[in-house]
């Protein structure tokens, strides 16, 4: 029972991250082309990057509580070299969302977005569909 709590809760942080990143990587875009920007759009980046950071949490603590304490031994996911790939861009995934959280998340006026914040959250998306992939491979085996 336990088993299937925290993986319900895992693909639910797991869906709304990738729910989360989608919506402002799309949104960045569009304020990144507009002549006039209003305070009202970064306080809807920071609606959804808190709520994307809610799920980045929701599914980091479900998937440290499938790791190591219900479900599957932790040898099965410590020495599977398919579940460290995933861990790594997971952390990758992470650390390409910081900047642009960051950046857009600062109480600013007209400012203009940087490339940088663009191209960085445009590299999270194809992140974000090999990671499922890998958790796909991982929890049925391949690689232990």
């Amino acid at each position: 029972m336990a088993e299937v709590l925290f993986s319900t809760l895992h693909l639910l942080g797991a869906l709304g991250m990738a729910a989360g990143m989608i919506v402002a990587t799309l949104a960045a875009g569009s304020l990144a082309t507009e002549h006039e920007r209003h305070e009202s759009a970064y306080l809807t980046f920071r609606k959804i990057y808190a709520l994307t950071a809610a799920a980045i949490v929701l599914s980091v603590a479900a998937g440290m509580m499938l790791w190591l304490v219900v479900g599957k031994p932790a040898a099965f996911f410590s020495h599977n070299p398919v579940f460290h790939a995933k861990i790594a861009l997971v952390a990758t995934l992470l650390a390409t969302m910081v900047y642009p959280a960051w950046f857009l998340c600062q109480p600013r006026s007209a400012q203009v977005i940087p490339a940088t914040v663009l191209r960085l959250q445009k590299v999270a998306l194809p992140l974000m569909l090999v990671i499922p992939v890998l958790a796909y491979l991982m929890a049925r085996g391949i690689g232990y």
